[in-house]
């Protein structure tokens, strides 16, 4: 049975965590979504990967 995508929500923040822009894609698990997030590190610094009200990942440039 195939996986049903799942709606991902990718946030910039700054460095006192204000969301400075947003992002929504679509992926099949939280793998693809870490790395579909990572290819927004080339526009901000810094990332939080959230699924419903779940924040699963903060990704930091140069990290």
């Amino acid at each position: 049975m195939a996986d049903r995508l799942k709606l991902y929500h990718l946030f910039a923040v700054d460095a006192a965590g204000v969301a400075t822009a947003t992002y929504e894609f679509n992926c099949s698990d939280e793998e693809e979504a870490r790395i579909r997030a990572r290819t927004y590190l080339g526009r901000h610094d810094m990332l939080e990967l959230w699924i419903a009200h779940k924040r699963i990942a903060r990704l930091n440039r140069g990290e």
